[in-house]
């Protein structure tokens, strides 16, 4: 009975080594992934890729890529199995007995096997190693933190763009914004503040520099930095929109799963908001599914937007029903459509607000459509290429149009890129600091400083409408500071864009209350 009970408790301890040394495999290839795919992002954003896709919108889930992890996880399971494996460590016994007889011949003494709670010991070490790894390379601790903790920003800075004066011109300008999808400055020229030897995006290059293109170098191209909630589309669009991060009320009874949320952000009042207010005509094109990260709510609840998206292309025959490339249809498209709708919306009597939202360059690679040039050997590159040109073609269109005199141009990253391997090969400078690419066209106001801002997206909302020449009273609206202007913005404030992401990380009883859900009066 007593030797049953031995091989019983042996037997458990041998599933318990299997466990956590297949844990340990998970983990680390998990912090592998993290640090190669969203090295910069924190954990809120990678949930929400996780919870909502990453390529294609509704494909490419977290399962997705556990699946497509699972081979490196099995071989690294496998490697770090065998020094628990008697057979295995009997082979590397012989082989080591022999260098040592054959080094010191007189020596007898040779490594015994591995005891089993040797082995046990061997797992834990590694299960908790890899463990830590994960937790530090996610940065679970400090998202914690910031859960635990909570921050007085929004009582001290937070400027309610209801209640500040606007002024607009007499003759109300057309504004179209374009959101490029993941565009930073690291894909330029070094010579002009990038990090690429050859510029990927020359014509975006050329039009940052001949317009107004706020930059926190001295010389050449910079732009926002990122901050907490603003480092995905739908986060980088409230960002730019409303002059605040999006934020998860993990705490709180209503939940922002994005998606499904009812009321976007009640208590925001966006650039939408606004324009609607002036009688402006609002559409927003984009190839995607707009219903993706709840960005038909913030358009629709903020703005009343006409939202054309992939869904309304197949159902107004624009494209095929069946018709579905990467996450919907590409560029080209958008581009084409777009020409179409800002013509029409040019007929009415009233100012227009056209956005818009590429995505042939998110990753993973982006999308590369046969109308594009193969210079590169990198797809990445190619397709940066063609998104510039596709781009600079599209407001060459527009500036030969008989609207364009009353119409500025807003072009705008959404965010960084999430590549960051990518990015991380063409960084050869260790101090440089990738910035989200921003340029201003036919804008109404001159800025009085244009270089050495450290300025994040939040930033865009009022300097937006002071291009359009409106006259904002002190300059701020939401978190974000007019940059045609000469007042600190937040980052410049409290000193650098790290310490005012820090506070923007923590717990705000402010946006949670006011903000996040519907303010009680």
């Amino acid at each position: 009975m007593r030797a049953v009970k031995s091989i019983n408790y042996q037997v458990v301890k041998k599933v318990i080594i299997g466990l956590l040394l297949l844990l340990a495999a998970i983990f680390l290839v998990a912090s592998k992934y993290k640090l190669t795919h969203f090295k910069d992002s924190q954990i809120d954003e990678i949930l929400f890729y996780f919870n909502n896709g990453i390529v294609g919108g509704k494909t490419d889930n977290f399962w997705e890529i556990a699946i497509k992890n699972l081979p490196l996880a099995i071989l690294l399971f496998i490697i770090i199995m065998l020094p628990v494996i008697n057979k295995t460590w009997i082979l590397i016994k012989r082989g080591v007995d022999r260098v040592i007889n054959m080094t010191f011949p007189k020596t007898e003494k040779a490594f015994p096997l591995i005891q089993l709670h040797r082995k046990l010991t061997y797992a834990a070490v590694l299960f908790f190693i890899s463990f830590a790894l994960l937790l530090q390379s996610f940065g679970v601790p400090a998202y914690a933190s910031s859960l635990i903790n909570s921050t007085k920003l929004y009582e001290e800075h937070y400027v309610d763009p209801k209640t500040v004066g606007l002024t607009f011109p007499a003759k109300k300008r057309n504004l179209i914004y374009i959101f490029l999808e993941s565009m930073e400055n690291t894909v330029a020229s070094k010579a002009n503040g990038g990090q690429s030897e050859t510029s990927l995006i020359p014509e975006l290059e050329e039009l940052a520099l001949k317009n107004t293109s706020f930059s926190h170098r001295q010389t050449g191209l910079g732009g926002a930095a990122p901050t907490s909630g603003t480092g995905f589309t739908v986060g980088g669009i409230t960002a730019q929109s409303a002059g605040v991060p999006l934020k998860e009320n993990v705490l709180g009874r209503d939940r922002n799963s994005m998606g499904i949320l009812n009321n976007f952000l009640p208590g925001a009042y966006t650039l939408g908001d606004i324009l609607k207010q002036q009688g402006y005509n609002q559409t927003f094109l984009m190839g995607s599914e707009a219903a993706f990260g709840g960005r038909s709510k913030l358009l629709t609840q903020h703005g009343g937007y006409t939202v054309k998206d992939h869904p309304y292309a197949q159902q107004h025959q624009k494209i095929p029903s069946d018709y579905k490339v990467f996450w919907g249809y590409e560029d080209k498209k958008l581009f084409q459509f777009a020409k179409e709708e800002a013509t029409e919306l040019a007929k009415s009597d009233k100012p227009f607000n056209l956005q818009l939202l590429t995505i042939d360059t998110h990753f993973t690679d982006g999308y590369l459509d046969e109308t594009c040039a193969k210079t590169f050997a990198n797809q990445y590159d190619n397709v940066h290429a063609c998104s510039s040109k596709q781009v600079a073609d599209f407001i060459a269109w527009v500036q030969n149009q008989p609207f364009y005199d009353n119409t500025t141009i807003v072009l705008s990253g959404d965010h960084l890129g999430m590549q960051t391997s990518y990015y991380d090969q063409k960084i050869t400078d260790a101090n440089y600091q990738r910035t989200i690419y921003n340029a201003f066209i036919n804008s109404a106001t001159t800025a009085k400083k244009t270089h050495n801002r450290q300025m994040t997206t939040l930033d865009m909302y009022p300097s937006t409408l002071a291009a359009l020449g409106v006259k904002i009273d002190g300059d701020r609206l939401g978190l974000g500071t007019n940059l045609f202007s000469d007042k600190q913005t937040l980052s410049e404030q409290l000193g650098g864009v790290n310490n005012l992401s820090s506070e923007l990380s923590k717990r705000s009883e402010f946006y949670e209350k006011r903000i996040f859900s519907q303010p009680k009066h």
